[in-house]
């Protein structure tokens, strides 16, 4: 015996389910009226049409209204959802999430909204779709309005070997409610990262929307990326060697440390027994950008600190009684909370980027621009303050944002993203290809800004020449001589200096070229730059 389950639309009739079995022994001796009366007995027998009776069971029609029935995950109360046709889905979605009021909140939030009035088919698709295609929100990435939207992760160490064997700390914070969670830990391998992750901050307040970390390799491991895959987060990560782009937990190290100092004892092996009592006070205080508590916005309430113990709380404290009342009186002052951070948050965000703004230097790049990057390395036996930490020039392959770049790096051509505060324009006259490393022989340094890059050219090759007459020239410079006494500054004064002809020379194992004027005079060698002069020890061969 077969059935089918069809429904017939503005398109036709079509198929919805099949199901089929055969007769026993007793149904075959049935006649074929009665055989055709199994359908009644079969039907609860198909999984697919069972969920569809459930399902027609829970709607009904008010007003020429589709209508479902759903209850309220947190307070159990029934409502009727308004089931939404396909062609008014976007118009339910602008004023759910864009309208004013509606305060352009993330997907979870909207799609809370969403659910406590209309209904349909992957309805958490066509929110995630919506909110990644708004342009306000490109716009402002980093704005969060409720709690766990967004969580900033970082590793604090190495410290100390702590009597429990603890020498990393695991920082948290949340981007809204700007609550933090420290753990200390053995070793900062991304298994033990996750694990302190899921067990703690996400077993007590929910996986986070979104995890933004810096690209350390346990943060980029596979076994991190398989957290958050299962736990539905969206990962995000900084620009290379750029610490401004997670702010917010690294203001948060510096604040830690500070507290862990004054807490921890002369041997320095108790430092992680200090942690929850540091989280306590920087939770239960008021903070600039909210104006709020952290633990007012992540909990609703108030942590009792040692002051309350000792002292009690204020005579005019309200009580309120528990069950429903209780919570529906959290859940209006947290939303009253929560939209009072917001506006803070948004303010702060002004203020914040106003005086960034007076301070920051740049220049915009554009693909095929020539740049030199800014990569500092460390190299047994050489002092770092003494080198160049500057490699190109480099080519700009495409902008990836206002303020971040793809390029590419010599010697392999590996394509990487930089974050415009490591880039310097390049000024020279030919386009050499990008495979020249950094020279040591040119001021290049941290101090050096984007508009003030290392002159000297760090290509390797010997028949380089220099700079053709048209170039802009400055000779200026300070002659070193460990006998001669010469104090003068004119490029035509000898001073019994041996001038040098060589159209380049080799000094450290590294070439050097593009120089205006060079002097050698016992162990020292003295050459002048176009703009810039370098004073470095050399042999007398």
């Amino acid at each position: 015996m077969g059935a089918v389950l069809s429904q017939v639309g503005q398109e036709g009739e079509k198929v919805v389910a099949y199901f089929s079995r055969t007769f026993n022994k007793a149904e075959r001796r049935y006649c074929v009226t009665r055989r055709e009366l199994l359908w009644s007995e079969i039907a609860g027998y198909s999984p697919a049409a069972k969920g569809l009776f459930e399902k027609f069971l829970a709607l009904r029609v008010k007003d020429g209204v589709l209508q479902r029935a759903w209850k309220e995950p947190a307070t159990g109360e029934e409502r009727w959802q308004v089931v939404v046709p396909r062609t008014l889905r976007e118009s339910v979605l602008k004023v759910c999430h864009g309208s004013a009021g509606m305060g352009h909140f993330g997907v979870s939030k909207t799609l809370r909204r969403v659910r406590q009035s209309f209904y349909w088919g992957q309805v958490r698709r066509d929110v995630e779709d919506f909110c990644r295609r708004c342009d306000l929100c490109t716009l402002q990435q980093l704005a969060v309005g409720a709690p766990m939207e967004r969580v900033a992760v970082d590793i604090m160490g190495p410290f100390p070997r702590s009597d429990k064997g603890n020498r990393y700390v695991l920082v948290a914070m949340d981007y809204f409610t700007k609550w933090p969670e420290a753990y200390a830990i053995p070793d900062q391998e991304a298994g033990t990262v996750a694990d302190a992750l899921v067990e703690g901050m996400f077993s007590r307040f929910g996986a986070a929307e979104v995890i933004h970390s810096d690209q350390g390799r346990n943060f980029e491991a596979g076994v991190f990326s398989a957290m958050c895959e299962r736990l539905g987060i969206q990962k995000t990560r900084t620009s290379p060697l750029h610490p401004q782009s997670d702010g917010l937990v690294e203001r948060f190290n510096r604040t830690l440390a500070k507290q862990l100092a004054i807490l921890t004892a002369e041997h320095q092996r108790d430092w992680d027994i200090h942690l929850p009592l540091v989280l306590l006070a920087y939770r239960s205080a008021v903070q600039d950008s909210t104006s709020c508590i952290p633990a007012l916005l992540m909990l609703g309430r108030e942590l009792r600190t040692p002051a309350e113990i000792i002292f009690g709380k204020p005579p005019d404290t309200p009580t309120v009684p528990p069950g429903p009342e209780y919570a529906r009186r959290l859940q209006d002052r947290m939303e009253s909370a929560h939209a009072f951070a917001r506006d803070q948050l948004q303010k702060a965000g002004i203020r914040q980027k106003r005086n960034y703004d007076i301070r920051a230097k740049g220049k915009d790049f554009r693909a095929g621009d020539l740049v030199w990057v800014y990569s500092p390395k460390r190299k047994k036996g050489r002092c770092p303050k003494l080198d160049c930490h500057w490699v190109g020039p480099c080519e700009i392959l495409e902008k990836l944002g206002e303020v971040v770049y793809r390029v590419q790096l010599p010697p392999r051509g590996r394509r990487v993203a930089l974050h415009r505060d490591r880039l310097a324009p390049y000024r020279g006259d030919s386009r050499p290809h990008c495979r020249s490393g950094p020279s040591s022989l040119s001021q290049g340094s941290r101090n050096a800004t984007p508009l003030d890059p290392p002159y000297a050219s760090p290509s390797n090759s010997p028949q380089s020449v220099p700079p053709p007459d048209s170039s802009p020239r400055c000779y200026f410079g300070v002659v070193v001589a460990d006998s001669n006494q010469c104090s003068s500054r004119n490029k035509g004064d000898d001073c019994s200096l041996q001038r040098l002809s060589r159209p380049s020379f080799n000094t450290s194992g590294r070439t050097l070229q593009y120089y205006e004027y060079a002097a050698m005079t016992n162990n020292y060698l003295f050459i002048v730059f176009n703009h810039r002069y370098s004073i470095f020890v050399a042999n007398n061969r």
